[in-house]
Protein backbone atom coordinates (compact mmCIF):
# COMPACT_ATOMS: atom_id res chain seq x y z
CA UNK A 1 0.00 0.00 0.00
CA UNK A 2 0.97 3.57 -0.38
CA UNK A 3 2.69 5.32 2.26
CA UNK A 4 0.34 7.17 4.67
CA UNK A 5 -1.33 10.73 3.61
CA UNK A 6 -1.68 13.54 6.27
CA UNK A 7 -5.10 13.18 7.88
CA UNK A 8 -7.57 16.15 9.00
CA UNK A 9 -7.68 17.27 12.56
CA UNK A 10 -10.83 16.90 13.96
CA UNK A 11 -13.00 19.94 15.21
CA UNK A 12 -14.15 19.86 19.03
CA UNK A 13 -16.96 20.89 20.05
CA UNK A 14 -20.53 19.43 21.25
CA UNK A 15 -23.36 19.86 18.59
CA UNK A 16 -24.09 17.50 16.23
CA UNK A 17 -22.04 16.73 12.93
CA UNK A 18 -23.91 16.38 9.41
CA UNK A 19 -22.32 13.88 7.36
CA UNK A 20 -22.69 12.57 3.44
CA UNK A 21 -21.86 9.00 3.36
CA UNK A 22 -21.16 7.96 -0.25
CA UNK A 23 -21.97 4.08 -1.04
CA UNK A 24 -19.44 2.84 -4.08
CA UNK A 25 -20.45 -1.00 -4.56
CA UNK A 26 -19.27 -3.60 -7.06
CA UNK A 27 -19.48 -7.18 -6.85
CA UNK A 28 -15.67 -7.64 -6.29
CA UNK A 29 -14.22 -9.01 -2.98
CA UNK A 30 -11.08 -6.94 -1.11
CA UNK A 31 -10.30 -5.14 2.14
CA UNK A 32 -9.64 -2.57 3.49
CA UNK A 33 -6.33 -0.59 2.25
CA UNK A 34 -4.82 0.22 5.77
CA UNK A 35 -5.99 -3.79 6.53
CA UNK A 36 -4.09 -4.63 3.78
CA UNK A 37 -0.90 -2.38 4.56
CA UNK A 38 -0.47 -3.64 7.59
CA UNK A 39 -0.72 -7.36 6.75
CA UNK A 40 1.68 -6.74 4.16
CA UNK A 41 3.98 -5.18 6.50
CA UNK A 42 3.78 -7.98 9.22
CA UNK A 43 4.43 -10.38 6.14
CA UNK A 44 7.07 -8.89 4.79
CA UNK A 45 8.85 -9.00 8.36
CA UNK A 46 8.02 -12.53 9.12
CA UNK A 47 9.26 -13.50 5.69
CA UNK A 48 12.83 -11.60 6.57
CA UNK A 49 12.62 -13.83 9.45
CA UNK A 50 11.26 -17.34 8.00
CA UNK A 51 14.10 -16.58 4.90
CA UNK A 52 16.97 -15.82 7.53
CA UNK A 53 15.69 -19.38 8.82
CA UNK A 54 15.46 -21.44 6.19
CA UNK A 55 19.07 -20.21 4.99
CA UNK A 56 20.13 -21.25 8.57
CA UNK A 57 18.56 -24.69 8.46
CA UNK A 58 16.26 -24.21 11.04
CA UNK A 59 13.69 -27.94 10.44
CA UNK A 60 11.08 -25.81 12.31
CA UNK A 61 10.41 -23.94 9.38
CA UNK A 62 12.18 -25.65 6.65
CA UNK A 63 11.05 -29.12 8.28
CA UNK A 64 8.72 -31.45 6.80
CA UNK A 65 4.63 -31.24 5.21
CA UNK A 66 2.42 -29.30 7.95
CA UNK A 67 -0.47 -30.43 6.06
CA UNK A 68 -2.34 -34.05 6.73
CA UNK A 69 -1.56 -34.99 3.22
CA UNK A 70 2.05 -34.59 1.84
CA UNK A 71 0.48 -33.96 -0.96
CA UNK A 72 -0.51 -30.73 -0.38
CA UNK A 73 2.47 -28.83 0.36
CA UNK A 74 3.29 -29.21 -3.57
CA UNK A 75 3.28 -26.45 -5.52
CA UNK A 76 -0.24 -26.23 -7.65
CA UNK A 77 0.97 -27.35 -11.31
CA UNK A 78 1.30 -25.18 -14.22
CA UNK A 79 -0.04 -22.94 -15.96
CA UNK A 80 0.96 -20.21 -12.93
CA UNK A 81 -1.77 -18.02 -14.40
CA UNK A 82 -5.31 -19.46 -14.81
CA UNK A 83 -7.75 -19.23 -17.32
CA UNK A 84 -9.36 -16.28 -15.04
CA UNK A 85 -7.47 -15.10 -12.21
CA UNK A 86 -9.64 -14.42 -8.62
CA UNK A 87 -7.23 -13.22 -6.04
CA UNK A 88 -8.21 -13.02 -2.59
CA UNK A 89 -7.03 -11.50 0.58
CA UNK A 90 -7.93 -14.19 3.10
CA UNK A 91 -7.28 -14.21 6.91
CA UNK A 92 -7.55 -16.81 9.02
CA UNK A 93 -7.28 -20.54 8.15
CA UNK A 94 -9.68 -19.90 5.07
CA UNK A 95 -12.75 -21.45 6.47
CA UNK A 96 -15.10 -18.37 5.99
CA UNK A 97 -14.20 -18.14 2.22
CA UNK A 98 -15.36 -20.60 -0.44
CA UNK A 99 -11.80 -20.90 -1.84
CA UNK A 100 -12.89 -23.07 -4.68
CA UNK A 101 -13.96 -19.57 -6.15
CA UNK A 102 -10.15 -17.85 -5.44
CA UNK A 103 -7.39 -19.66 -7.49
CA UNK A 104 -4.83 -16.88 -6.11
CA UNK A 105 -4.53 -15.87 -1.99
CA UNK A 106 -2.55 -12.63 -2.09
CA UNK A 107 0.10 -11.40 0.71
CA UNK A 108 -0.08 -14.84 2.52
CA UNK A 109 1.41 -14.78 6.16
CA UNK A 110 4.35 -17.26 5.11
CA UNK A 111 3.71 -19.68 8.64
CA UNK A 112 -0.39 -19.88 8.13
CA UNK A 113 -0.23 -23.72 7.44
CA UNK A 114 -3.53 -24.18 7.97
CA UNK A 115 -5.10 -21.98 5.12
CA UNK A 116 -1.73 -23.25 2.86
CA UNK A 117 -3.06 -26.76 3.33
CA UNK A 118 -7.22 -25.99 3.06
CA UNK A 119 -6.67 -23.74 -0.01
CA UNK A 120 -4.48 -26.29 -2.15
CA UNK A 121 -7.35 -29.15 -1.14
CA UNK A 122 -9.77 -26.69 -3.08
CA UNK A 123 -6.82 -25.95 -6.16
CA UNK A 124 -5.69 -22.19 -4.89
CA UNK A 125 -2.25 -20.74 -4.95
CA UNK A 126 -1.04 -19.22 -1.98
CA UNK A 127 1.63 -16.46 -2.68
CA UNK A 128 4.04 -14.64 -0.46
CA UNK A 129 4.85 -11.01 -0.37
CA UNK A 130 8.97 -10.51 -1.92
CA UNK A 131 10.64 -9.05 1.15
CA UNK A 132 11.47 -5.69 0.59
CA UNK A 133 12.78 -5.51 -3.16
CA UNK A 134 13.50 -1.77 -2.12
CA UNK A 135 16.62 -2.58 -0.72
CA UNK A 136 17.99 -4.57 -3.89
CA UNK A 137 16.67 -2.53 -6.71
CA UNK A 138 20.77 -2.26 -7.77
CA UNK A 139 23.18 -3.14 -10.56
CA UNK A 140 24.75 -5.54 -7.99
CA UNK A 141 24.21 -8.79 -9.47
CA UNK A 142 25.24 -10.82 -6.68
CA UNK A 143 23.35 -8.47 -4.32
CA UNK A 144 20.29 -9.47 -6.63
CA UNK A 145 21.30 -12.84 -6.61
CA UNK A 146 21.71 -13.66 -3.15
CA UNK A 147 17.95 -11.85 -2.53
CA UNK A 148 16.47 -13.73 -5.59
CA UNK A 149 18.23 -16.99 -3.89
CA UNK A 150 16.39 -16.35 -0.07
CA UNK A 151 13.34 -15.50 -1.78
CA UNK A 152 12.81 -18.35 -3.41
CA UNK A 153 14.37 -21.03 -0.60
CA UNK A 154 11.58 -19.04 1.67
CA UNK A 155 8.99 -19.96 -1.08
CA UNK A 156 9.83 -23.59 -1.22
CA UNK A 157 10.58 -24.23 2.42
CA UNK A 158 7.09 -23.03 2.96
CA UNK A 159 5.14 -25.05 0.28
CA UNK A 160 3.70 -21.71 -1.02
CA UNK A 161 3.39 -20.53 -4.95
CA UNK A 162 5.40 -18.11 -5.85
CA UNK A 163 5.41 -14.17 -5.19
CA UNK A 164 4.01 -10.56 -5.50
CA UNK A 165 6.23 -7.70 -5.66
CA UNK A 166 4.42 -4.24 -4.16
CA UNK A 167 6.91 -1.32 -4.67
CA UNK A 168 4.73 1.87 -4.65
CA UNK A 169 7.14 4.65 -4.14
CA UNK A 170 7.91 7.59 -6.07
CA UNK A 171 9.64 7.39 -8.99
CA UNK A 172 11.00 9.49 -12.38
CA UNK A 173 10.17 8.04 -15.83
CA UNK A 174 14.43 8.20 -16.13
CA UNK A 175 15.18 6.67 -13.28
CA UNK A 176 17.53 3.34 -13.36
CA UNK A 177 15.32 2.40 -9.69
CA UNK A 178 12.48 1.15 -12.16
CA UNK A 179 14.84 -0.52 -14.33
CA UNK A 180 16.25 -2.44 -11.64
CA UNK A 181 13.01 -3.54 -10.51
CA UNK A 182 12.07 -5.04 -13.54
CA UNK A 183 14.99 -7.00 -13.65
CA UNK A 184 14.80 -8.01 -9.89
CA UNK A 185 11.21 -9.16 -10.44
CA UNK A 186 12.22 -11.12 -14.31
CA UNK A 187 15.30 -12.84 -12.17
CA UNK A 188 12.78 -14.01 -9.48
CA UNK A 189 10.59 -15.35 -12.18
CA UNK A 190 13.09 -17.74 -13.88
CA UNK A 191 14.60 -18.64 -10.90
CA UNK A 192 11.44 -20.16 -9.95
CA UNK A 193 9.96 -21.60 -12.96
CA UNK A 194 13.74 -23.41 -13.21
CA UNK A 195 12.49 -25.49 -10.38
CA UNK A 196 8.39 -25.85 -10.85
CA UNK A 197 6.54 -24.20 -14.06
CA UNK A 198 3.65 -23.46 -11.86
CA UNK A 199 5.34 -20.85 -9.14
CA UNK A 200 3.46 -17.47 -10.21
CA UNK A 201 4.99 -14.11 -10.14
CA UNK A 202 3.17 -11.17 -9.99
CA UNK A 203 3.39 -7.06 -9.27
CA UNK A 204 1.05 -4.38 -8.08
CA UNK A 205 0.93 -0.71 -10.14
CA UNK A 206 -1.29 1.81 -9.67
CA UNK A 207 -4.79 2.00 -10.93
CA UNK A 208 -3.39 3.83 -14.28
CA UNK A 209 -0.08 4.13 -15.95
CA UNK A 210 0.03 7.75 -15.97
CA UNK A 211 2.47 8.65 -13.43
CA UNK A 212 -0.30 8.47 -10.82
CA UNK A 213 1.58 9.82 -7.34
CA UNK A 214 4.57 10.23 -9.09
CA UNK A 215 4.73 6.79 -10.24
CA UNK A 216 6.08 6.81 -13.73
CA UNK A 217 6.85 3.26 -14.09
CA UNK A 218 8.13 1.42 -17.15
CA UNK A 219 4.92 -0.57 -17.05
CA UNK A 220 6.07 -2.58 -20.41
CA UNK A 221 9.21 -3.60 -18.73
CA UNK A 222 7.05 -4.54 -15.57
CA UNK A 223 4.57 -6.53 -17.49
CA UNK A 224 7.43 -8.98 -19.25
CA UNK A 225 8.86 -9.71 -16.12
CA UNK A 226 5.70 -10.35 -14.18
CA UNK A 227 3.11 -13.23 -15.02
CA UNK A 228 0.26 -10.72 -13.91
CA UNK A 229 -0.18 -7.03 -13.05
CA UNK A 230 -2.43 -6.31 -10.39
CA UNK A 231 -3.80 -3.11 -10.91
CA UNK A 232 -4.84 -1.28 -7.13
CA UNK A 233 -7.73 0.59 -8.44
CA UNK A 234 -8.77 2.17 -5.13
CA UNK A 235 -7.42 5.55 -3.40
CA UNK A 236 -7.84 6.78 -6.94
CA UNK A 237 -8.48 10.49 -5.60
CA UNK A 238 -4.85 10.32 -3.91
CA UNK A 239 -4.05 13.57 -6.51
CA UNK A 240 -7.29 15.67 -6.97
CA UNK A 241 -7.29 18.20 -9.86
CA UNK A 242 -10.63 18.92 -10.39
CA UNK A 243 -13.12 20.52 -8.05
CA UNK A 244 -12.01 19.50 -4.19
CA UNK A 245 -15.24 18.15 -3.08
CA UNK A 246 -15.89 14.58 -1.72
CA UNK A 247 -15.98 11.87 -3.79
CA UNK A 248 -16.08 7.81 -4.78
CA UNK A 249 -13.08 5.61 -3.61
CA UNK A 250 -12.45 5.03 -7.20
CA UNK A 251 -14.91 6.27 -9.49
CA UNK A 252 -16.19 4.44 -12.42
CA UNK A 253 -14.54 7.00 -15.42
CA UNK A 254 -11.09 6.46 -13.50
CA UNK A 255 -11.16 2.55 -13.80
CA UNK A 256 -12.37 2.89 -17.32
CA UNK A 257 -9.57 5.19 -18.04
CA UNK A 258 -7.06 3.24 -16.23
CA UNK A 259 -7.35 -0.29 -17.74
CA UNK A 260 -7.62 1.43 -21.15
CA UNK A 261 -4.62 3.07 -20.87
CA UNK A 262 -2.73 -0.22 -19.47
CA UNK A 263 -4.67 -1.80 -22.74
CA UNK A 264 -3.15 1.32 -25.47
CA UNK A 265 0.22 0.26 -23.43
CA UNK A 266 0.33 -3.15 -25.13
CA UNK A 267 -0.57 -5.12 -21.74
CA UNK A 268 -2.83 -8.19 -22.64
CA UNK A 269 -6.53 -7.98 -20.98
CA UNK A 270 -5.29 -11.80 -20.00
CA UNK A 271 -2.54 -10.28 -17.81
CA UNK A 272 -4.37 -7.56 -15.84
CA UNK A 273 -5.96 -8.33 -12.25
CA UNK A 274 -8.05 -5.87 -11.10
CA UNK A 275 -7.89 -4.88 -7.46
CA UNK A 276 -10.79 -3.40 -5.68
CA UNK A 277 -11.78 -2.73 -2.54
CA UNK A 278 -14.81 -2.64 -0.03
CA UNK A 279 -14.56 0.18 1.95
CA UNK A 280 -15.19 3.43 1.69
CA UNK A 281 -14.31 7.13 3.08
CA UNK A 282 -15.69 9.39 5.64
CA UNK A 283 -14.87 13.36 4.29
CA UNK A 284 -15.38 16.09 6.58
CA UNK A 285 -17.32 18.99 4.52
CA UNK A 286 -16.89 22.64 4.79
CA UNK A 287 -18.62 24.93 7.31
CA UNK A 288 -22.07 25.44 5.98
CA UNK A 289 -22.47 22.50 4.14
CA UNK A 290 -26.41 21.26 4.30
CA UNK A 291 -27.20 17.99 6.22
CA UNK A 292 -28.69 16.83 2.61
CA UNK A 293 -26.58 18.73 0.34
CA UNK A 294 -25.56 16.83 -2.88
CA UNK A 295 -22.14 17.75 -2.85
CA UNK A 296 -19.79 18.32 0.05
CA UNK A 297 -16.48 20.77 -0.17
CA UNK A 298 -13.69 19.43 1.63
CA UNK A 299 -10.15 20.97 2.72
CA UNK A 300 -7.36 21.04 0.73
CA UNK A 301 -4.61 18.81 1.76
CA UNK A 302 -1.66 18.44 -0.80
CA UNK A 303 -0.42 14.94 -1.60
CA UNK A 304 2.44 14.45 -4.00
CA UNK A 305 1.95 17.83 -6.22
CA UNK A 306 -1.91 18.26 -5.78
CA UNK A 307 -3.03 20.66 -3.59
CA UNK A 308 -6.90 18.18 -3.05
CA UNK A 309 -6.59 14.87 -1.90
CA UNK A 310 -8.56 11.94 -0.20
CA UNK A 311 -6.39 12.40 2.96
CA UNK A 312 -9.15 15.06 3.73
CA UNK A 313 -10.72 11.78 4.67
CA UNK A 314 -10.64 8.51 6.75
CA UNK A 315 -11.00 4.82 5.32
CA UNK A 316 -14.51 3.23 6.99
CA UNK A 317 -15.13 -0.20 6.32
CA UNK A 318 -18.15 -1.54 4.44
CA UNK A 319 -19.77 -3.26 7.18
CA UNK A 320 -20.13 -0.29 9.07
CA UNK A 321 -20.93 1.85 6.30
CA UNK A 322 -24.28 -0.44 6.48
CA UNK A 323 -24.38 0.25 9.80
CA UNK A 324 -24.60 3.92 9.14
CA UNK A 325 -26.94 3.40 6.49
CA UNK A 326 -29.59 1.47 8.39
CA UNK A 327 -29.17 3.64 11.54
CA UNK A 328 -31.23 6.55 13.02
CA UNK A 329 -28.85 9.13 12.13
CA UNK A 330 -29.28 8.71 8.19
CA UNK A 331 -30.87 12.12 6.61
CA UNK A 332 -31.23 10.72 3.45
CA UNK A 333 -32.18 7.39 1.81
CA UNK A 334 -29.71 6.08 -0.32
CA UNK A 335 -28.93 8.05 -3.27
CA UNK A 336 -27.32 7.17 -6.70
CA UNK A 337 -24.42 9.62 -8.30
CA UNK A 338 -24.62 8.74 -11.96
CA UNK A 339 -21.23 10.71 -12.77
CA UNK A 340 -19.26 8.46 -10.55
CA UNK A 341 -21.09 5.14 -10.77
CA UNK A 342 -21.81 4.92 -6.95
CA UNK A 343 -24.84 5.53 -4.09
CA UNK A 344 -24.30 7.60 -1.52
CA UNK A 345 -26.11 9.08 1.46
CA UNK A 346 -26.11 11.60 4.24
CA UNK A 347 -26.40 10.85 8.25
CA UNK A 348 -26.00 13.28 10.99
CA UNK A 349 -23.43 12.28 13.52
CA UNK A 350 -22.48 13.37 17.51
CA UNK A 351 -19.39 15.20 17.50
CA UNK A 352 -17.56 17.92 19.27
CA UNK A 353 -17.21 20.45 16.92
CA UNK A 354 -19.13 23.35 14.94
CA UNK A 355 -22.09 21.91 12.55
CA UNK A 356 -20.13 20.28 9.80
CA UNK A 357 -20.96 17.98 7.14
CA UNK A 358 -19.43 14.86 6.49
CA UNK A 359 -19.37 12.37 3.29
CA UNK A 360 -17.99 8.51 3.74
CA UNK A 361 -17.43 6.71 0.82
CA UNK A 362 -17.72 2.82 0.02
CA UNK A 363 -16.02 1.01 -2.87
CA UNK A 364 -17.34 0.34 -6.17
CA UNK A 365 -16.67 -2.87 -7.98
CA UNK A 366 -15.37 -3.24 -10.93
CA UNK A 367 -14.51 -5.96 -14.06
CA UNK A 368 -11.72 -8.26 -12.86
CA UNK A 369 -11.86 -8.94 -9.36
CA UNK A 370 -9.20 -8.90 -6.64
Amino acid sequence: GMPPRPTMSRRTSESKRCVLLLLLLRQAAGQRRARWRQMRETVTSRSESHTAAVLAGDASVAGGCPCSDSALCQPLPAPAVARREIFGFVGGDGSQVDLSRVTTVAWAEPDNYALLCRAHASGTRVILSAPRPEHVLTPNASARAEWVASTVAAVVASHHDGVVFDWEAPCPVDSSLQHWYAVLVAETRDALRRLHGGYQVSTCVAWSPDDVDDRGYDIHAFALASDLLYVMDYDTRSQVVDACIAAANAPIGGTVRGIGRYLDLGVAPSQLVLGVPWYGYRYPCLGGTAAAARFCPIAEVPFRGANCSDAAGSEVGYDEILRRLGGANATTPRRWDANQGAPYFNTLEPARGARAAERRAESRAGAGPG
